[in-house]
């Protein structure tokens, strides 16, 4: 097996919640030279968030530059900013402030790019993303003789290990099935290693990975050392960003490729299963968008939905700011894929190989059938 170099730094994207977001290690960052709110009866609090939040954004976000170059765009953001300033001057209370920040933050149109309050509702980007009634858990079943089942509901850090048991728990009899369906509906994204061991399971042919480059700000370099030093930092995740780490600090005021588009391969190319359906579902963003990217290489793989993915792949590995109030959190995406300006993915999605139709009251079993029905043909989307 040859694993992908490129896939290091990017495998800290993350599908932030509010509670995912509140996690240890948050930084206090504030403001220089934001554009000042005129004096006006505003809250203290609301008024050093908006000079920390802008300070940051243009400071360390990876897409600043590429989202507000050129007049239009420019122009566009000057508008934006002068609204949400007026906004938050007449700001009723924290919840006013913190929606008139979000707006601000909405028009870079990147939703790994977020502000929220914590203990108030998280945002919810446009477009339905309705929760299932009961949500699935990591586990496999077999639904037949023929059919076995993987849920992936999470790739975040913490259920590496558990994918890892869980797949070698069940390899044999997996590579024994003809059919396989995996279902990552809801997956919000995470750690692309916590899918490493399901690739073999669906490999055919080499995988292509795009190559990913980080912006080193002085905040993300910061960021990137106290990852280095934090005991509460995985040690392959470690091992990953200290190189990453170097050519950070050489290179700062600068984008830094930390690899070039590359390819992954492995020895192995399995009889069985012969055919695999993953589910998703509009919910399925970051770390599973990538996964889907990764695994419909494969001759076997036909990705089924209603909808496309939710479209969060273009800016990744999110740096995450307690803002100087202490009632908001800012999540800042540092890197952007090689694969712009001529291929974005946000806001737009992977788009299904075979449409669900509406109505269907079981994805799974639909999928299932379609495999079988099919006569075991994988279709991999362009």
């Amino acid at each position: 097996m040859t694993n992908s170099t490129s896939a290091g730094f990017s495998i800290a994207v993350t599908l932030l919640s509010a509670a995912a977001c509140a996690a240890p290690g948050e930084r206090l960052e504030t403001a220089t030279a934001p554009p000042p709110l005129a004096a006006a009866a505003v809250d203290p609090g609301c008024a050093v968030d908006w000079d920390s939040t802008y300070t940051i954004v243009s400071r360390d976000y990876a897409g600043f530059a590429g989202k507000t170059a050129g007049p239009e765009r420019a122009a566009a953001f000057a508008a934006v900013t002068d609204r949400v300033r007026a906004e938050l001057r007449s700001a009723a209370d924290a919840e006013a402030c913190t929606a008139a920040l979000q707006r601000w933050i909405a028009f870079f149109g990147d939703r790994h790019l977020q502000l929220w309050q914590p203990g108030a509702p998280a945002p919810q980007p446009a477009g339905p993303a309705p929760a299932p009634a009961q949500e699935p858990r990591l586990s496999v079943a077999f639904l037949d003789d023929s059919t076995a089942l993987l849920t992936l509901p999470d790739f975040g850090q913490r259920w590496k290990g558990a994918i890892d048991s869980l797949v070698a728990a069940h390899r044999e009899r997996l590579l024994a099935t003809p059919y396989l369906v995996i279902d990552v509906r809801g997956n919000g994204g995470g750690w692309t290693a916590s899918y490493a061991s399901v690739l073999p399971l669906l490999y055919t042919d080499p995988i292509h990975v795009d190559g990913i480059e980080g912006w080193a700000s002085e905040g993300n370099v910061a960021e990137a050392r106290r990852m280095v030093e934090s005991p509460d930092t995985p040690e392959q995740l470690k091992a990953q960003i200290r190189p990453m780490l170097g050519l950070l600090e050489a290179n700062r005021g600068r984008f830094v490729r930390f690899a070039g588009d590359d390819t992954v391969t492995f020895d192995t190319v399995h009889p069985l299963p012969r055919a695999v359906a993953i589910v998703a579902d509009r919910r399925c963003a970051s770390t599973c968008e990538q996964f889907l990217l990764d695994a419909r290489q494969s001759r076997k793989v036909t990705v089924f939905a209603s909808e496309n993915t939710r479209g969060m792949l273009d800016y990744g590995n999110l740096r995450t700011v307690r803002l100087p109030s202490g009632a908001r959190r800012l999540a800042v995406p540092t890197t952007r894929s090689l694969r712009l300006p001529e291929n974005p993915m946000d806001l737009v999605g992977i788009a299904p190989g075979v449409r669900i139709p509406p109505g269907e009251t079981d994805p799974v079993r639909f999928a299932a059938r379609h495999l079988r029905s099919h006569g075991g043909a994988g279709h991999a989307a362009p």
